[in-house]
């Protein structure tokens, strides 16, 4: 009968001393939002074009964020909703308003054991209401963590 207790013991005082040694808690050193990149261009020319301001806000069923808020801008990186398979944006160009609607479909990604899961995105498809946008390109439909250009927008 003293040998259960004894048992019972060694095999607590094992599993606590492998949990503790596998729980151990690391630091984050790594990216975990993906963000889609997108380059301003000149209309008809297709050269690199240079904002006086931009404006960028996302819009979700329960709240505006604000992303971007720049002068003399030639791109910007624009986090996709991880909880939708769109993405609305109120963009302002020189004072000019747009709408612009991402389309995509996201993937769960896990980045490391120490950080988690992330979101990757592909994009399926761009709208605009072309009041400044001329046109919004998908050069690459991939959003991820490797910071590559994703969309030329024109105006």
């Amino acid at each position: 009968m003293k040998c259960v207790p004894q048992i019972s013991a060694y095999v607590i005082a094992s599993v606590m001393a492998f949990l503790i040694n596998s729980c151990s808690v690391q630091p984050c050193y790594e990216d975990t939002d993906p963000m889609m990149n997108t380059v301003l261009l000149a209309s008809g020319t297709g050269e690199s074009a240079k904002a006086d301001s931009l404006r960028v806000r996302g819009v979700s069923p329960t709240d505006t964020i604000e992303f971007v808020d720049a002068r003399s801008v030639t791109s910007c990186s624009l986090p996709l909703d991880p909880a939708s398979d769109l993405s609305l944006f109120y963009i302002t160009v020189n004072g000019i308003h747009d709408t612009a609607v991402i389309y995509y479909t996201r993937l769960p990604h896990l980045v490391s054991p120490e950080c988690g899961y992330t979101f990757l995105s592909n994009i399926t498809g761009v709208t605009t209401t072309h009041n400044i946008i001329d046109t919004l390109i998908i050069e690459n439909s991939k959003v991820d963590l490797n910071g590559e250009k994703n969309l030329h927008l024109f105006f």
